[in-house]
């Protein structure tokens, strides 16, 4: 990152966002980097987009700052600033931050994602960063147990005997992948899994109140979302349309297009994924799709019980 760019971090609430961040910052120091020209804050606090450019402009005059310095302007919780990217894109088009590194992170992931993307042109070399919950491989060697790593091809082209060892030589992993099962790969679950073995009722409201309080703010509908996650577990693999949903839910949405609206919301919510079929002779998508769930601990979650 040595060139002008506005970059996103995106990922799911205490993913570790943050102290990215803050490592980064560490390692900008450790190389020696003026921390002058580093600028770290959280939008917590801030109004409206207009005391968002203020902060910018008042730190770039106090510190004397030119257009020509190379600065790195790192802002947290962005998405809580209503119409944030109106505020960025001003910086850029008045040539405050043409030489900066910004990195944005947020909260909501759906915000930062759609609101992004009206900043077309603006972005220098700036790109989406995703920031997901770890892998089971991810889990094992953050406990310390680390395996031979065997690809798709390599399992398909082993024999009988040989997938018979390699069962018994993993078999002690099936309870382990229970306990990621459990935890989703979020760091702060796993941590309270492994000391507590649970998962308590402050915590999984954590995660279910930030899910439900944006789809209340962005969708404008807190319970249409815990109607969709009702009709959720009979189309979880299967082929559906938009249509079939859209009939089932009978008078909660009106029109395809807002159904759609609401499964992208759940999917930049990083709770479910759709995956389209595409007809190999002609190379285009079909009209069925079906929905995977993204991250079980997520989705398990929000389905446990009504609000």
């Amino acid at each position: 990152m040595d060139k002008f760019g506005i970059y996103t971090i995106r990922g799911p609430r205490q993913i570790g966002k943050t102290t990215f961040i803050k490592l980064f910052i560490r390692k900008l120091i450790e190389d020696d980097i003026n921390t002058l020209r580093i600028l770290f804050f959280t939008c917590d606090m801030i109004k409206d987009n207009s005391e968002l450019v203020d902060i910018i402009k008042i730190y770039l005059q106090s510190f004397n700052i030119s257009k020509n310095e190379r600065t790195y302007i790192f802002i947290d919780e962005i998405t809580m600033v209503n119409n944030w990217q109106s505020a960025i894109k001003y910086l850029v088009d008045i040539g405050l931050i043409v030489n900066a590194v910004v990195i944005l992170t947020g909260s909501s992931a759906y915000d930062l994602k759609v609101s992004s993307e009206r900043m077309p042109g603006r972005r220098g070399e700036g790109k989406d960063l995703l920031f997901l919950p770890l892998t089971f491989n991810e889990y094992l060697k953050a406990i310390g147990i680390e395996i031979d790593p065997l690809n798709i091809r390599q399992i398909l082209l082993l024999g009988e005997e040989d997938l018979k060892r390699l069962n018994f030589k993993y078999s002690f992993l099936q309870e382990y992948f229970l306990k990621y099962i459990n935890s989703g790969g979020f760091p702060k679950v796993i941590n309270e899994y492994m000391n507590e073995n649970k998962i308590t009722d402050q915590t999984k409201n954590i995660y279910r109140d930030f899910i439900l309080g944006d789809a209340e703010k962005y969708m404008n509908s807190r319970g249409t979302i815990i109607e969709i996650f009702k009709k959720l577990p009979e189309i979880i693999g299967q082929r559906f349309s938009w249509r079939s949903i859209l009939n089932d839910l009978g008078k909660s949405i009106k029109s395809v297009d807002t159904i759609q609206k609401y499964f992208e919301y759940l999917a930049y919510s990083f709770i479910i994924s759709t995956v389209y079929f595409i007809d190999p002779s002609t190379k285009t998508i079909k009209f069925k799709k079906a929905l995977n769930q993204t991250h079980p601990f997520l989705y398990g979650n929000l389905n446990s019980r009504d609000s």
